[in-house]
């Protein structure tokens, strides 16, 4: 069995920008971040105030003041439990990328073991069909051959001017060689 993802991504640009979060007060923020968190641990929270003051570990009364109309901004209720969507959605993706690379790494296994039964698609059988020197005389056009001609030409030539400076032969001289 796969572990949870034991974190989530938190962008704090997204939520200081969420006007519902800039609106809440300190208490109501902790709220928020504490059901974010028992959110991606267990998936929900119970949306009664009882049930869920004693997940949370704090009184009814600190819990029902806490949780305001500002928190539907970033949780549902859907029955009986507060979920958040967003959060949801990372955790899909999670599983999702999970999946497919449990099923490579079962794929790859496989093909390691049949590889080294001699089994495998890496073996070449025969002579490679073609040649590795041929140019299609389509894919060259006449212009790229002779623009490179000049540009090698320039480069050479800015070379060798280089080469008779005064420091370059100075310099030479000076590392020996």
């Amino acid at each position: 069995m796969i572990k949870d993802v034991p974190y989530f991504p938190f962008y704090a640009a997204n939520i200081m920008s969420n006007r519902a979060f800039r609106l809440m007060s300190l208490k109501e923020r902790g709220l928020f971040i504490t059901l974010l968190m028992e959110c991606w641990i267990n998936g929900s929270i119970p949306s009664e105030f009882v049930d869920m003051s004693k997940i949370l570990g704090f009184t009814f009364d600190e819990v029902k003041s806490a949780y305001t109309n500002l928190h539907s901004a970033f949780f549902h209720q859907q029955g009986g439990q507060i979920i958040s969507h967003e959060l949801e959605g990372y955790r899909k993706g999670y599983l999702e990328t999970r999946e497919k690379q449990r099923l490579g790494g079962i794929k790859g296994a496989k093909q390691k073991k049949d590889k080294e039964k001699g089994g495998g698609k890496g073996i070449p059988e025969g002579q490679p069909k073609g040649s590795l020197v041929q140019v299609n005389s389509n894919s060259v056009n006449l212009n790229q051959l002779l623009n490179k001609e000049l540009q090698s030409k320039e480069i050479q030539s800015w070379i060798d001017d280089y080469d008779r400076a005064p420091e370059a032969i100075s310099y030479f001289k000076a590392s020996r060689g």
